[in-house]
């Protein structure tokens, strides 16, 4: 009997086994493989970043903790951008000879924020900012938003003093506009997500009555379904989708008379058109959120708050020239200032990206060689412009983003200093593909007029209001070449290879992240706390 209810048992567990996987593979037909990441994480197969990082930064601790100081070997870190600096804060704080090689002459890397003065630097051009001087006058031309759950990143925020305040990521009452849908006049958000989900609610709720879910739905669950549609679409009692004060009223109404719903869009305009690249769901994966976080003047404060810490142990502006092994150590040679030196020490936290790092001579096994080649990146591109805050005086909006057309395709507002006369305002934000290429392609003062005649589709003053455009490629960027990676992470890249240990947030599943770089750092010293001799 007992052996009965252990093979019973068995076999439970070889179905749950089979239904998972079936599940899982159902859901990367829909959702591709970031929803059977998330899918995995919450039903207990993975663990989650924050939950590694956390084990990564524990083993390290312990580990550095019982090294005794005269024992500790040197480490270098090659690269000052968020990856290099939690890696050298750490080994600093445990007492550990750290020296941080850094090609540019700030911290940070790809966390640049640009203002009056700054240079924004590409291989056949040089920018200067030309900004007012104003506390919120900046150009986040790198990572702008963190998630609330980036619980690493937002723990040396805490530790480091770096204040924080909201980004507003999605706001209803920016606009969507697509030159092909309605008439190529700019609708609220509200408008468009209204009529959606009022249409979608509308047509489920003709199928069930219509009988056509009776196989999924009972007869009983069919009037509290019902109920639950005609709220979700603000629906009338007869299930249809007429208007709704979701998507707006018109104008004069709703102060000393009652409010009047404006009358909803036609579903053709926009539910069946392909062309629009406003996706509803936006803000409802796991790294968005229709709130996120912010640095308050910049999400550079975090770089500098890092990089202050060790204003003894980075050297700026030296180019890294190649990267040996010298018996168990390493040697890291380069040139600052014309002159040619070398480095050595007993191991080296690699936090370059690969596009660079696999055009420096290296010692790096054949195998991390060909990881580090097959790596691919995006290369996004942003332009902003200085601005009077008409969208706010005007147009009522504070911030969050609009939608348009694929060349631009977003137009960013400020998240700080409401109210005030002047703000930045980003005039467009591509991830990379080939309208990312073709604006990249265009000089400065090309882009410049590109995102102005696209931002006047959405904005009847933008022309006569946007002043001081500054744009950011990043696959023009020196000692960056690119914006993020979009190849799978590499297992052998989180591994040490012999006194090389890799850094950087593409080696992990949050690519173009603040939180995947700080994650890679510990799992880094982690790494390196493992081979210590103690």
């Amino acid at each position: 009997m007992e052996r009965e209810s252990t093979n019973t048992s068995q076999m439970h567990r070889e179905t749950n086994k089979r239904n998972r996987r079936q599940f899982l593979l159902r859901l990367g037909e829909v959702g591709g493989s970031a929803a059977v990441y998330q899918a995995m994480t919450v039903m207990g197969l993975l663990a989650t970043g924050e939950s590694r990082a956390a084990e990564s930064q524990q083993r390290w601790r312990q580990r550095a903790s019982q090294s005794r100081a005269g024992a500790r070997p040197g480490v270098v870190v090659l690269g000052a951008g968020i990856a290099g600096l939690t890696a050298a804060y750490e080994l600093k704080k445990a007492g550990f000879p750290v020296t941080v090689i850094e090609a540019r002459s700030r911290p940070g890397g790809r966390n640049h924020t640009l203002r009056r003065g700054d240079v924004a630097s590409e291989f056949a051009s040089e920018q200067v900012c030309e900004f007012d001087q104003d506390a919120e006058l900046y150009f986040n031309a790198g990572p702008a938003r963190i998630a609330q759950h980036h619980s690493n990143l937002l723990a040396y925020c805490r530790e480091l003093r770096v204040p924080l305040q909201a980004f507003v990521n999605e706001n209803r009452g920016a606009w969507i506009h697509s030159s092909s849908a309605f008439g190529g006049a700019p609708m609220r958000a509200r408008e468009v997500i209204a009529s959606m989900r009022g249409n979608i609610a509308e047509l489920l709720a003709k199928a069930i009555n219509a009988g056509a879910l009776d196989a999924e739905i009972s007869v009983a669950e069919r009037v509290h379904v019902l109920e639950v549609l005609r709220d979700y679409g603000d629906l009338s009692q007869n299930n249809h989708f007429l208007k709704s004060s979701r998507g707006g009223i018109v104008s004069g109404s709703g102060g000393l008379t009652p409010a009047q719903a404006r009358d909803p869009l036609l579903l053709e305009d926009y539910f069946f058109n392909s062309d629009i690249p406003f996706t509803p769901n936006f803000t409802e994966s796991y790294n968005q959120a229709a709130t996120m976080l912010q640095p308050v003047g910049g999400m550079d404060r975090i770089a500098y708050a890092l990089a202050d810490t060790l204003a003894d142990e980075i050297y700026y502006g030296a180019e890294i020239t190649a990267i040996r092994r010298t018996g168990t150590g390493v040697r890291i040679e380069g040139h600052a200032n014309g002159e040619q030196g070398a480095l050595e020490a007993s191991y080296a936290i690699v936090a370059m990206p690969p596009s660079v790092l696999r055009t420096i001579p290296n010692d790096f096994s054949l195998a991390v060689k060909a990881e580090i080649d097959r790596v691919q990146y995006a290369n996004p591109v942003k332009i902003a412009f200085q601005s009077e805050r008409f969208w706010e005086i005007d147009e009522h909006i504070y911030g969050g983003i609009s939608w348009t057309d694929p060349e631009v395709l977003q137009i960013w507002y400020p998240s700080g200093g409401f109210g005030q006369q002047r703000g930045i305002i980003l005039g467009a934000y591509l991830f990379g593909g080939p309208h990312a290429d073709a604006l990249a392609n265009l000089s400065r003062e090309a882009r410049n007029e590109f995102a102005l005649t696209a931002g006047s589709k959405v904005h009847a003053s933008y022309r006569e209001k946007l002043t001081h455009g500054v744009s950011v490629a990043w696959g023009r960027v020196p000692f960056s070449v690119g914006g993020w990676s979009v190849s799978t992470p590499s297992p052998l890249l989180q591994q040490p290879d012999g006194p090389f240990l890799f850094a950087g947030d593409h080696l992990t599943y949050l690519q173009g992240w603040q939180e995947g770089a700080v994650v890679s750092s510990l799992n880094a010293l982690a790494n390196l706390g493992e081979m210590l001799v103690l």
